[in-house]
């Protein structure tokens, strides 16, 4: 299997949320007045991992479910500096980041005077650059095929630049074919829906450094692999923080069905800290350990069964030797939300499950926040609490849903127990009215590490829902004082949230419109950019939208311009990353640019290629401009791997695996 770069959206990996056990690793509901303190973490001691492991498999094996309930989980623009005597930089677009200071991996990497580009290749990936001369134009400088083991296949998450432009680094899932034993366990996870014998495939994640010092010749430097899924990672400065969640094959799930019961205490009771933890390899080498139990923290308040380990491993990109840092504890994480000093993590507690086209959840379900201060060697725990509801089923969307602003932590959580996984679901009239959205916003209370509840919306007070009676929660999006959020069914409503008071956040204003937004993009002057689908007044989906709100006045947001682009089935690279679009400001004028597949009405061919779009934010208009490198094609192009970057009066393409430049 070749090594490809991912594309996370629900309705294009529908195959790979049959594998999906979500992440269970949180704590039962905490008894009320709690107030947090369940989810709360503390210094594992030498050898309490261990026994608290072992308390969890005997639970496990007094459980009328033993060990088959559902109980394991499985994962779910930067400035750079200019060296003396180079040209003074030119201003450029990036990756759009939820926090300004923590860039996220992409595609598509720059420092104003090389390109680099990441794109699949038949045996794993290679990366390109090109040089930038001053006039714009791109040359070919140098490619490399990065290194590739031929027994496991690579998910590219992208990749980040260091801070200095002299390393990048290459962050990938990774997945190896084992025996097609059921007895593997919970160690790893059955490919199922493939047109072979089923096989059994080990997650781990994969981070690659590049030594960019000299960009007409890149070499590959040091491999580093860890046991476990891939949550996500974020840069800040020259760091790199890699969250993973592992779940170990321990002595216990070794043994036949047909075991004893004093065989299997006997399996327990021999359980140490090295079988449950990760461990890593180096450069192909032999597996060493990543970490030991005191490096870890244990949850006394968790009630889950579940065995799994949630690690945080900060790389130093300066160290040729990928110098490292591990942190971890016991439970699984499925949302990281970083800002420059703070970072969370997010685990829905219990188990949800893939059925049909749908998640499936629990009607009650809580979700334990953890945060973390960002330290020169790592993470130091500061709290925990807890909300209502869980982060959706989206992950390219989850990490959207929080958000902190001046020391306070808003979640935006789903209360509903059905997510749908396609559109079509979601527009079906059989489809499960799911509940409205709630809002938590916590503060840090350091005299009992627990993250408490200031305030939630709706309440007594402000009793009015988030969202009306079977809508699914679309889109979130905060901004300072300002929170928006967008549930459809047939209509859009936007939600307008004023949260400059922490304890009193309320509904500002509501706006309905036709079709949905996926992503928000808030832009100076109150302006609010959506994109998203189209939608007929019978609940038919129709092509893509791109909609420019004004949110000035929050109690009257209003849609100022709307245009949809091609027929039912059109896609954009934002329906497979978050990084699919761009933008540059050049005065009051905000140039976005967003690669597209677009469906032709009846029997013409599709356009594919690189749509531009202009916000005058004085003016408050949108403008489409023509698309750029527009082809023909027969059929619908999946757009995983298309990506766009502007430097100065030039936007450059990545598609096909090459990079072309154009004058905007």
């Amino acid at each position: 299997m070749h090594a490809k770069t991912r594309s996370l959206r629900p309705w294009a990996v529908l195959a790979a949320a049959a594998l999906v056990v979500a992440c269970g690793g949180g704590g039962e509901s905490a008894p009320a007045g709690d107030d947090g303190r369940a989810a709360a973490l503390a210094v594992s001691q030498p050898g309490e991992l261990a026994s608290y492991v072992q308390a969890r498999l005997r639970a496990r094996e007094a459980s009328p479910q033993g060990s088959a309930g559902g109980l394991y989980g499985a994962a779910p623009a930067t400035d750079m500096s200019t060296a003396a005597g180079t040209p003074a930089p030119v201003a450029r677009s990036g990756s759009l980041l939820q926090e300004a200071g923590v860039d996220e991996p992409d595609l598509l990497q720059s420092d104003g005077v090389s390109i680099y580009g990441l794109q699949p290749r038949d045996a794993g990936l290679r990366l390109s650059v090109h040089a930038r001369a001053a006039d714009g134009r791109i040359a070919p400088l140098a490619t490399l095929d990065l290194p590739a083991d031929a027994a496991a296949s690579v998910v590219s998450e992208g990749m980040v630049l260091s801070a200095d432009a002299r390393s990048l680094a290459v962050v990938g899932r990774r997945w190896e074919h084992l025996a097609g034993d059921p007895a593997c366990g919970v160690g790893c996870m059955p490919a199922v829906g493939l047109p072979f014998a089923p096989q059994w495939l080990h997650a781990s994640v994969e981070v690659q450094r590049i030594d960019v010092g000299n960009p007409a010749a890149p070499t590959a430097g040091e491999r580093i692999v860890i046991d476990g899924s891939l949550v996500e990672s974020r840069r800040i400065g020259d760091t790199l923080y890699v969250v993973s969640t592992h779940v170990p094959r321990l002595p216990l799930d070794a043994l036949p069905a047909t075991a004893s019961a004093a065989q299997r205490e006997a399996a327990i009771a021999a359980t140490r800290a090295s079988d449950v933890l990760p461990r890593q390899q180096r450069n192909g080498g032999a597996a060493q350990p990543l970490l030991a139990d005191t490096d870890c923290w244990v949850q006394p308040g968790n009630g889950s069964l579940a065995v799994q380990i949630t690690t945080l491993t900060a790389f130093d990109l300066r160290s040729p030797t990928l110098a490292h840092h591990s942190r971890c504890f016991i439970g699984g994480t499925e949302a990281l939300y970083m800002t420059p000093q703070s970072l969370y993590l997010a685990t829905t507690r219990v188990s949800y499950l893939p059925a049909d086209t749908a998640w499936i959840y629990p009607s009650e379900m809580k979700t334990d926040i953890h945060k973390f201060a960002l330290a020169a060697d790592g993470v130091t725990y500061r709290a925990s609490g807890e909300v209502a509801g869980h982060l959706g089923w989206d992950t390219q969307q989850k990490s959207f849903r929080m958000s902190e602003w001046r020391g306070d932590l808003r979640v935006l959580g789903f209360t509903g127990s059905v997510g749908w996984a396609t559109l079509a679901d979601e527009t079906a009239p059989a489809a499960a009215p799911p509940s409205p959205a709630t809002l938590t916003v916590l503060r840090e209370r350091s005299s009992d590490q627990t993250l408490h509840s200031v305030a939630t919306l709706p309440n007594a007070r402000r009793p009015a829902a988030l969202g009306k009676a079977g809508e699914q929660l679309r889109a979130v999006r905060f901004d300072g004082a300002r929170g928006y959020l967008v549930t459809f069914r047939t209509i859009d409503p936007l939600y307008v949230l004023e949260l400059s008071d922490p304890a009193d956040p309320r509904v500002a204003g509501e706006l309905e419109a036709p079709g949905f937004s996926d992503q928000l993009f808030p832009l100076e002057g109150g302006l609010l950019l959506g994109v998203g689908k189209d939608v007929d007044g019978a609940g038919r989906l129709g092509g893509a939208k791109v909609a420019l709100f004004d949110v000035s006045d929050a109690a009257h947001p209003a849609t100022l311009a709307s245009v949809t682009l091609g027929a039912a089935g059109s896609m954009s690279a934002l329906d497979y990353s978050r990084h699919g679009l761009n933008w540059l400001a050049v005065g009051s004028v905000v140039r976005a640019a967003l690669p597209m597949a677009l469906a032709p009405q009846a029997g013409a061919a599709w356009a594919y290629g690189l749509q531009r779009f202009e916000i005058d934010t004085a003016a408050r208009t949108l403008r489409t401009l023509s698309m750029l490198g527009s082809v023909a094609t027969p059929g619908a192009m999946p757009l995983l791997h298309e990506r766009s970057l502007q430097i100065g009066d030039q936007v450059y393409f990545l598609r096909d695996g090459g990079l072309s430049g154009h004058d905007w």
